[in-house]
C-alpha cells in the first residue's frame, strides 16, 4: 500500500521540487538585477519618474485638446469654414503648452508645443481629394520638427496616434 501511494504521488511530489527550484532561481536572479540595476542613486529612480509623470500627463492634456479641436473644427467647417482661432472655438489651451493655429480654406493644423520636455502635437483636419468629406488626423512627434513643411500626413519622424476617444 505504502508503494502505491508514492507512485501516485510522485508526479505532484517531482512538480513541486521543480517549481520551488525554479522559484529559487528567479529569486536570485531578481536580486542579482537588483544589485548590479541600471539606476544608480534613490535621486535619479525619483527624477526620472517625475519626468516620466509629466510627460504623460502633458501627453493626456495634449490629446484631449486635439480631440477638442478636430470636433470643433469639423462643426465649424459643416456650418461654414474652419476656425482660424482656438477663441473662435471656445477652446484654451493649458500653461504648460504653446498653441498655434494655421487655417486655409481645405486645411486648418493645430500645432502644440511644451514649454518643457521633447514632445509636441500635431492635429490636422482637411477636406478629402473629392472635397466631399473631412479626414482628421493626429500626430506626435519631437519638437525639432515642430512647424517644419509636410506633406501632408504626420511630419518625418513624427507618429499618426488616435486620440483619447475615437471621434
Amino acid at each position: 500500500m505504502l508503494g502505491m501511494l508514492s507512485s501516485q504521488k510522485a508526479p505532484s511530489l517531482v512538480a513541486a521540487v521543480l517549481l520551488a527550484v525554479m522559484g529559487l532561481l528567479g529569486m536570485h536572479q531578481e536580486q542579482a538585477l537588483m544589485v548590479s540595476g541600471t539606476w544608480s542613486s534613490g535621486e535619479d529612480v525619483t527624477s526620472r519618474l517625475a519626468e516620466r509623470e509629466a510627460t504623460l500627463n502633458l501627453r493626456s492634456e495634449a490629446e484631449a485638446l486635439l480631440l477638442s479641436f478636430t470636433r470643433a473644427q469639423m462643426t465649424r467647417f459643416y456650418w461654414g469654414e474652419f476656425a482660424s482661432s482656438l477663441d473662435e472655438l471656445g477652446l484654451t489651451v493649458g500653461e504648460p503648452l504653446i498653441a498655434h493655429v494655421q487655417r486655409s480654406k481645405n486645411l486648418t493644423m493645430l500645432w502644440l508645443a511644451p514649454q518643457h520636455g521633447e514632445e509636441a502635437y500635431l492635429a490636422i483636419v482637411r477636406r478629402d481629394s473629392s472635397g466631399t468629406r473631412l479626414e482628421r488626423l493626429h500626430c506626435r512627434g519631437n519638437v525639432s520638427r515642430l512647424k517644419k513643411p509636410f506633406l501632408g500626413s504626420c511630419p518625418d519622424g513624427w507618429s499618426e496616434f488616435l486620440p483619447l476617444k475615437n471621434i
